[in-house]
């Protein structure tokens, strides 16, 4: 969650487009607004880091569950129309009583880096639409570099990798590598899980994570067949862990499934269709 000191919510002359959304699928319409003669700025990256930062920093604090196709669709309407010259949006009417949620987006060029801005119209401390404090405003920023959508705590950092090596902490140091802006250390991770789930003193919960983590990577590489794989195999890993924490894992597993979901829709364009 990221607050700052001086962003009013601008709304533009846009045009207004809405997903037409099957049975069964969230009960918010969505609606997607470009700004009137916008520039998209073309960036090639990997859908699956931007559709990582939006749900856990934006769309899990609004209590957001979009279907795969959904979030396929946002993602590719993210990556499609976002510009630098001004925000475009997602909308979602009625999600306060008769008030919109307003979802902003757009790029921004600083000292040579391209970064990637959202700002919503929910209060974090009202928990409500209500942008009359913009530092409460709900919104996050990371940066765009090799690919990537990448928060900026996990930007590549010596110290961290060195702390995490000095304290034995392996999983953080694998989702480190996975997350950072460098994909030349990814070839680090699988070496790093592998060793955790061969080291009889790690508890059941820490090598599950691993292998998910392991799936996890397999998304990233696009390879749905080795993430499928890996999932059928927690499902009988759970059965290992001790009660206490199989909740824990339950919910991991879950956003795990969707993640795969969402990247298989989009990779295979299965996304909402756009009408005016």
């Amino acid at each position: 969650m990221f607050r700052f000191r001086s962003l009013p919510f601008l709304l533009l002359t846009i045009f207004s487009f809405s997903a037409v959304l099957s049975e069964g699928a969230s009960p918010n319409e969505i609606r997607f607004r470009v700004a009137k003669n916008n520039v998209p700025l073309k960036i090639e990256a990997n859908p699956y880091y931007l559709g990582h930062i939006l749900e856990f920093r934006i769309f899990q604090v609004l209590k957001l569950d979009f279907s795969p196709e959904e979030m396929a669709t946002i993602v590719s309407f993210v990556l499609t129309h976002a510009s630098k010259e001004s925000p475009n949006q997602i909308v979602i009417p009625g999600y306060e009583k008769n008030l919109e949620l307003v979802i902003g987006f757009r790029y921004i060029e600083k000292a040579g880096d391209i970064l990637f801005l959202v700002v919503t119209n929910y209060n974090i401390e009202t928990e409500s639409i209500d942008t009359s404090d913009p530092q409460k405003q709900l919104a996050t920023i990371c940066q765009v570099k090799s690919n990537r959508f990448v928060y900026f705590e996990d930007l590549y950092s010596e110290k961290k990798i060195s702390e995490y090596k000095e304290s034995g902490n392996l999983l953080s140091l694998a989702n480190h590598y996975l997350m950072d802006e460098d994909p030349n250390n990814d070839n680090l991770v699988d070496h790093i899980l592998e060793s955790i789930l061969a080291d009889e003193n790690k508890n059941e919960l820490e090598k599950f994570f691993a292998f998910l983590t392991k799936g996890q990577f397999a998304i990233i590489q696009k390879n749905f067949s080795l993430a499928e794989e890996i999932k059928s195999k927690s499902i009988l890993r759970i059965q290992k862990i001790k009660l206490e924490d199989k909740e824990k894992a339950d919910y991991i597993l879950k956003l795990y499934s969707k993640e795969l979901e969402w990247m298989k829709a989009y990779e295979t364009k299965e996304t909402k269709p756009l009408k005016t």
